[in-house]
């Protein structure tokens, strides 16, 4: 695909003003947990709140194209890659109150480092963030859970940079929180960008929070296909008794396979990358399983993972 235009002069402006050395033409199928992905025009990471910040507004001001990406889990990067500028964010900065049980985290900050971050405080009520593959930013743009833990219950508010530039302190209530779902996916957050988040937590038993971490980590390796490229639950769970997976496992696509993509044999609301898979691909499994659980069981399932890039949508 022909390159964005204004890649080389928004390269250099990045640089001049902010210190910034954008790639050209990288790969972004390095930066999410599919492994698949074409190029982005540019790609900058940034590594602190004040650098996104400025970066952000910088593109804001110019208009360009501009995709943020955290650990690239719950997204799946189309083949021809990214137009304009994709920002990798890494912007980790945290500040622990032991006393008040109050984290704010920057939105780079990657979920599980928060829950261990949380543990050797002392600090109860965010061990079920180790299960959460993406970073702050992104669990808070979709309203994350696992394990019986959602962050509507330990959010207190979020910082968010509005598309004008203008910098803004949200408590939980405006967020609008329910099963992933947000503000930032609707009207009212388009063009919204999230820098950082506070959580509310409890002092607790540092034995019992490490017991509970541990019986995490056991019940994943146990129950999900850890370790080979994927982006998670592909699906949201419908509305009742039955989840995605056991509709995707009655429909008999566990195991099926498309090129390389796979629905996995594990958890059937998984699609792996088995070596060598598009996105394409990945994208064709992921319609079949709709279909199939749609003409078996009456159910349209919703897409939990983002298709993103040139072509995606």
């Amino acid at each position: 695909m022909p390159a964005w235009s204004e890649r080389d002069e928004a390269g250099r402006e990045l640089e001049r003003r902010l210190g910034i050395r954008a790639e050209r033409d990288a790969s972004l199928a390095e930066h999410t947990t599919m492994r698949v992905g074409g190029p982005a025009d540019l790609l900058a990471t940034i590594r602190d709140r004040f650098t996104l910040r400025g970066a952000v507004r910088l593109a804001q001001s110019r208009g360009w194209p501009l995709t943020i990406l955290g650990r690239g889990s719950n997204v799946v990067i189309s083949d021809a890659g990214i137009r304009g500028l994709v920002i990798l964010n890494r912007s980790a900065g945290t500040t622990v109150d032991a006393a008040t049980g109050v984290i704010s985290a920057d939105s780079g900050l990657s979920m599980a480092k928060l829950s261990t971050i949380a543990a050797e405080a002392g600090l109860t009520g965010a061990e079920f963030t180790l299960a959460i593959p993406g970073n702050v930013g992104g669990a808070v743009w979709a309203s994350a859970g696992a394990h019986g833990g959602e962050i509507a219950q330990i959010i207190q508010g979020a910082t968010i940079l509005r598309p004008d530039g203008s910098e803004e302190e949200l408590p939980r209530e405006a967020l609008e929180l329910s099963y992933r779902s947000s503000r930032f996916k609707g009207e009212a957050g388009r063009g919204e960008v999230v820098l950082g988040a506070t959580f509310q937590l409890q002092r607790g038993d540092p034995e019992l929070i490490r017991g509970q971490l541990e019986e995490i980590r056991r019940w994943r390796r146990e129950h999900q296909p850890l370790g080979i490229p994927s982006a998670g639950s592909v699906f949201r769970n419908p509305p009742g008794d039955q989840s995605a997976g056991a509709l995707i496992e009655a429909a008999g696509l566990k195991g099926r396979r498309i090129g390389g993509a796979e629905v996995s044999t594990m958890h059937a609301n998984w699609i792996l990358n088995r070596g060598g898979a598009t996105a394409a691909e990945i994208r064709e499994l992921h319609t079949l399983c709709a279909a199939e659980v749609q003409r078996t069981a009456g159910i349209a399932l919703e897409s939990e993972i983002v298709f993103l890039g040139e072509g995606a949508q």
